[in-house]
């Protein structure tokens, strides 16, 4: 295995996190926790001290729960305009662009939530993580947007809050 290979989890991933199977041993629990798509191989290695990360790694790949990055595809002619139609954007009056945020389905909205509590918190925010999972409509949702803006703010900073701000909080279905 490449030491600078990244790993990110793959919804299967997210999903044993929730549901705790017994195959996911609290040693490989810990490390899918620790999976963030940023970390390289070797820092495994080193956060975990040993040449054990690279087992423990492959077992958490071969059941589908990390996966490395794959080759992108050359994008077709059309999809290479259409990414460059931001740049043109309408000007509102006092000259900045117009930007549309796209609001999310419940399932998804709370999904990427959950995803962004267990990267910035890891192990430390397992029960937010499970408040968010149980909530069954947007208004549940909403109503958990302070807790998690505390909690966020508390374990990581002020800095953590604006990035969930941006990232999610406008995304998230209406109440």
């Amino acid at each position: 295995m490449d030491k600078n290979t990244v790993f990110s989890k793959t919804d299967a991933g997210r999903e044993a996190l929730a549901s705790r199977p017994p195959s996911l041993g609290p040693r490989l629990r810990s490390l899918l926790i620790m999976v963030d798509g940023k970390r390289r191989v070797e820092e495994f290695g080193q956060l975990l001290g040993g040449d054990g990360a690279v087992a423990l790694l492959e077992q958490l790949e071969q059941q589908g729960w990390i996966e490395a990055p794959r080759a992108a595809a050359p994008a077709p002619a059309a999809a290479s305009v259409a990414a460059s139609a931001p740049a043109a954007a309408p000007q509102a009056a006092n000259g900045a662009s117009s930007v549309v945020i796209e609001v999310l389905p419940l399932a998804e909205a709370r999904k990427g939530v959950v995803r962004f509590i267990n990267d910035q918190l890891g192990p430390m925010g397992e029960s937010l993580a499970m408040k968010v999972e149980a909530c069954k409509t947007a208004a549940d949702l909403q109503a958990q947007l302070p807790r998690i803006r505390e909690g966020l703010r508390n374990m990581k900073g002020a800095g953590v809050v604006q990035q969930f701000d941006q990232a999610w909080a406008t995304r998230l279905p209406p109440a």
